[in-house]
């Protein structure tokens, strides 16, 4: 009888066979009360131990006593198993004490669970850990991976950095034996993120509603644990909120100096195309929410209207959206007053006029129901009562300067600075420092909307010197960055780089209608003299007309802005006026 034939008689085969299944059944079992059970590790540790002698040990009883018949112990098995016994004592006892001593546990964790970097990423490197939803509400957990994961491709698009993606930070932890998770622990996020071979990360957390979301990100430097920068967006809009964290965290990280608020990057004008791209990125989000929350859920349907009117030719599908939400809640204001402006863009306007009335009765705040009349006919072009309704408003809440934006605004819309100048007037001479400050940053707008850069310079100023005077440093800084904004604008030298910075800093003061007059002004100097200022930094204010108008909550205009630059290079000088026209 041969080995082959000896082994089958004595069972060793299915011996070998039944135990390796038993194994690995156990090792499943442990496992899982380890990881969800608080057991502790060394409950593994040990019996892996076990299985791996007890193996040999299950074979040595086969081959002995596989045979049929009665069976005697021998000296050989005996000698054999005892020897496995004792090595099976000795190392349970070496793993139990070496569980009972914090140090060797913690050299153990550190050398095993987590070894260092194999690589290294360089100093331009960085991990998006996912983004934690702090809202308190269930139906908006789908921002906190999708936050991370437009973040982790707007930092990536930039060219200049390496970036870890968090699907390779959990494939990290899964590497250690845990089992499949959508979050990685806090106390364990800069562990994982060394051993990915980056020298930053980026960990952030997402509050607020759906109307006005807040995302929290702060840098930090795997090397020592300290905070390099920390931003703050806010907004409704995703996209925007991701764009405009990447694009400051990559202007940090690219530039590898010291953080300062008003720098943003630069972009080239040929990689500014992809903005379109991004809208549909950001549909494609809402797609994806809409599928996990309730169909008659009214924010969701919201979101649905959002971004179908960030897509050019699509009013029908978003008008009838907003028929579904009447129906769901006839009473809901904003639902007819987005109505009513479809109605103005479609050129309908009975229905425009019967939908701002409607929009009138229904609004509860009184002054919303100004304020909200008045940007539907001034989206009408009837700016004369587009004007009564916002004064209308400023009597109510005197102190807003948001609404002596929108009153001076509706001059420029119709080309009249001189009537801006002449209304803003008789806001110089109150008692409130924020109100008069504005009153003289408006007058600077009107003045540069006519090009008449001199006189402008001189009424930032004065905004300044009210922030000066009332110890109020937003404003000064707000009437500051309008001046030398203006300067720059002029110096093509330095153009692109200040009228960049300066537009981001005016956004971060709250200063979004300032910042767009002020884009408008200078798309009307290239109109005016286009001969003296380079092609490329039309382009340049082409994006951030679209930026500005995208971020004040104005998509159909920002898609116009952005359309100009899908155009050929040739196209868009052709449509440039030239001053012998």
């Amino acid at each position: 009888m041969n080995w082959f034939e000896r082994l089958r008689d004595r069972h060793i085969f299915r011996t070998a066979f039944i135990y390796l299944g038993g194994a690995w059944a156990s090792m499943e079992a442990i496992g899982f009360f380890v990881d969800n059970y608080g057991w502790s590790r060394t409950v593994l540790d040990v019996a892996v131990l076990l299985i791996v002698l007890g193996f040999p040990a299950a074979l040595i009883i086969a081959w002995y006593h596989g045979e049929s018949g009665k069976q005697q112990l021998q000296k050989t098995e005996a000698s054999l198993l005892l020897t496995l016994c004792v090595l099976a004592a000795i190392g349970t006892f070496r793993l139990s004490t070496a569980a009972e001593n914090p140090g060797a546990q913690s050299a153990r964790v550190d050398t095993d669970a987590i070894p260092a970097a194999t690589i290294d990423l360089g100093e331009r490197s960085v991990a998006v850990l996912p983004f934690v939803n702090s809202t308190g509400v269930d139906s908006l957990d789908w921002l906190g991976p999708g936050m991370s994961d437009m973040l982790t491709t707007n930092l990536a698009q930039t060219g200049a950095l390496r970036v870890v993606s968090p699907q390779r930070l959990f494939e990290l932890l899964r590497q250690e034996g845990h089992a499949e998770t959508d979050r990685i622990p806090q106390e364990r996020a800069m562990e994982i993120a060394s051993r990915s071979g980056a020298r930053t990360m980026v960990h952030g957390s997402i509050l607020g509603t759906a109307d006005d979301l807040a995302l929290d990100a702060q840098l930090i430097d795997l090397s020592d644990g300290t905070i390099v920068a920390a931003e703050r967006a806010r907004g409704s809009d995703v996209f925007a909120l991701a764009d405009t964290v990447a694009e400051r965290l990559a202007s940090t990280l690219a530039r590898g100096v010291e953080y300062q608020m008003a720098a943003a990057p630069e972009k080239s004008p040929m990689e500014l195309t992809g903005d379109v791209d991004k809208f549909r990125e950001y549909q494609a989000g809402v797609r994806t929410a809409w599928s996990q929350l309730d169909g008659d859920s009214l924010e969701v349907r919201y979101h649905l209207v959002d971004m179908l009117e960030m897509m050019p030719g699509r009013e029908d599908e978003a008008r009838r959206a907003l028929e579904e939400i009447i129906q769901i809640a006839p009473d809901e204001a904003q639902a007819v007053g987005r109505l009513a402006r479809i109605a103005i863009v479609q050129g309908d306007t009975a229905a425009a006029d019967s939908l701002i009335l409607r929009y009138s009765g229904l609004e509860k705040d009184e002054r919303k129901v100004h304020t909200g009349s008045g940007q539907l006919l001034e989206r009408a072009a009837r700016f004369d009562e587009a004007r009564d309704a916002y004064r209308q408003a400023l009597r109510i809440e005197p102190d807003n300067t948001m609404l002596l934006d929108l009153l001076a605004r509706t001059y420029l819309r119709a080309n009249d600075p001189a009537g801006a100048r002449a209304e803003m007037e008789a806001f110089l001479s109150g008692s409130m420092p924020t109100v008069e400050s504005e009153a003289h940053l408006l007058i600077g707008d009107a003045w540069a909307w006519e090009g008449r850069f001199g006189e402008a310079r001189a009424a930032y100023g004065r905004a300044a010197a009210v922030g000066e005077r009332e110890g109020l440093p937003e404003l000064e800084a707000a009437g500051r960055e309008s001046s030398l904004w203006v300067d720059a604008l002029l110096d093509p030298e330095v153009g692109v780089s200040r009228i960049n910075r300066s537009v981001w800093t005016l956004l971060d003061l709250g200063r979004g209608e300032t910042a767009l007059n002020l884009v408008e002004a200078a798309d009307r100097l290239y109109v005016r003299d286009s001969d003296r200022l380079y092609p490329v930094e039309f382009h340049t204010i082409l994006y951030l007309k679209g930026r500005v108008y995208e971020l004040l909550g104005k998509p159909r205009a920002a898609m116009a802005a952005y359309g100009k630059l899908l155009k050929g290079w040739g196209d868009v000088l052709g449509e440039i006026p030239r001053m012998s026209d």
